[in-house]
């Protein structure tokens, strides 16, 4: 082959990005709540780090603001200084960054874009139990300096060294200059209530591990997900090893019935303890869809208000689970998502066979007994099982109740009371109707 020469410097074309589009680019994508909860998961990340066998002690993340200031912390184990100059500020995961296993954290842009939707200057500063160090950011003077090649971009570290209070670590981020829309949003008086409520889905699987989330001095109560389950009612539990691309991805498929609430019908999707997906029922998760040209699941609708189903997806390698980048959709396209998607769609059929049933029997029909008896098991408490089963109650059906009701003068009423020696003119129809069943010699049996 012919020696090729390297290009000359007059021959290269500057392509590297401006500081100011970059950032515009960056942050175009996220709406300002996900943002705050972007923040939320890097804190979980490095809670997770010190986790014994999955369960969260005395791990505290709180977020305050006014609308002047943002802030959160927590007292997790840190960022250590190797890896706030080589990998938490880069834009971008590098390629031979040591891996987080369990993390939510993959693409590198989590906490950049975060900061640049908030404010325009920001303040990271982060303890592990050797170490500390500060990074003072204000983006106006960033972007001023001389544009460079990205490769060349930096934050000035303002300070670090040794801890000297081993006992005291953990992350503060605190943002000022913010955004006329961050102020308005801070100023809404329902804020709080919107965040808390995505913060207790998000991380639903965390808080109910012991994890505590504040804002504004309001804890975040943790609501563990459940599903009926009894001897007459089980629900389907299969889990799974699948392996993309030599890395291997842990998969659990869980789906049975809960609340007659249409609202929070269909799927539950979760990567590595963050939910991704609330009560999705669309194509994307397989309704009004045939499977493989055969059987369709219908459209969902009142029929189905009981269903729900639950997919969490567990990896080391966070490149490999079906999620987007600021992990508010599943990509349907991922490997590890069609590569269940037909045994996910047999869960659901099984499910909703049952609701058929169900639908189809009299209000007091076995069925519903069986509905109506089983209690709400967490789904952490739930045994596996390959096939939805259910059978008919064995308890004892209550008789179906009937109303009477009927006009009769008022002096008659108070003399049929006073012989009787009740009080209520209920009492006194029950009794004058027991009279007459049993007079008449009527067969109840």
């Amino acid at each position: 082959m012919p020696e090729t020469n390297p290009p000359l410097a007059s021959d290269l074309v500057n392509a590297a990005p401006t500081k100011r589009f970059f950032i515009s680019v960056l942050i175009k994508d996220i709406r300002f709540i996900d943002a705050i909860v972007e923040l939320v998961d890097n804190s979980v990340d490095s809670a997770r780090t010190r986790a014994v066998s999955g369960k969260f002690t005395d791990t505290v993340i709180e977020i305050d603001h006014t609308d002047s200031e943002f802030s959160i912390s927590d007292n997790a184990p840190g960022i250590s200084i190797l890896t706030a100059r080589n990998t938490a500020f880069r834009f971008g995961r590098p390629a031979d960054a040591s891996p987080n296993p369990g993390s939510v954290g993959e693409f590198g842009v989590g906490m950049k874009r975060a900061l640049f939707k908030i404010g325009r200057h920001f303040v990271v500063s982060s303890a592990t139990s050797v170490e500390n160090f500060s990074v003072d950011v204000d983006v106006d003077e960033w972007e001023a300096q001389p544009e460079s090649d990205p490769n060349g971009w930096k934050f000035l570290m303002k300070s670090s060294g040794a801890n000297p209070d081993p006992a005291r670590t953990g992350t503060k981020i605190v943002v000022d200059k913010l955004y006329e829309y961050a102020v308005e949003e801070f100023r809404s008086v329902n804020f709080d209530t919107r965040l808390i409520f995505i913060l207790k889905e998000a991380h639903a699987s965390s808080l109910t591990s012991g994890l505590q989330i504040v804002v504004n001095k309001i804890p975040v109560s943790a609501i563990p997900a459940t599903l009926l389950s009894s001897d007459e009612l089980s629900p389907i539990y299969l889990e799974q090893v699948l392996d993309i691309s030599g890395k291997e991805v842990r998969v659990r498929i869980i789906a049975g019935v809960g609340d007659a609430v249409l609202a929070d019908a269909g799927w539950y999707v979760y990567c590595n303890g963050r939910q991704i997906e609330k009560a999705e029922k669309t194509e994307r998760t397989g309704w009004n869809s045939a499977i493989d040209g055969g059987e369709t699941i219908p459209k969902p609708h009142w029929q189905f208000r009981r269903f729900r189903g639950y997919l969490f997806f567990e990896s080391d390698h966070q490149d490999v689970l079906p999620w987007n980048t600021t992990k508010t959709g599943l990509d349907i396209e991922a490997p590890a998502y069609r590569r269940i998607r037909s045994d996910m769609s047999s869960a659901m059929l099984q499910v909703i066979g049952f609701l058929n049933q169900l639908d189809s029997e009299s209000d007091d029909g076995p069925l519903a007994a069986s509905v109506s008896a089983a209690p709400r098991v967490q789904l952490t408490n739930l045994a596996p099982n390959s096939s939805f089963a259910f059978k008919p109650s064995t308890l004892p059906q209550e008789a179906k109740q009937s109303r009477i009701s009927y006009q009769v003068d008022s002096d008659i009423v108070q003399a049929v009371k006073d012989h009787l020696g009740v009080r209520s003119n209920q009492e006194v129809g029950k009794r004058t109707f027991d009279y007459y069943v049993r007079e008449e010699g009527i067969d109840v049996q």
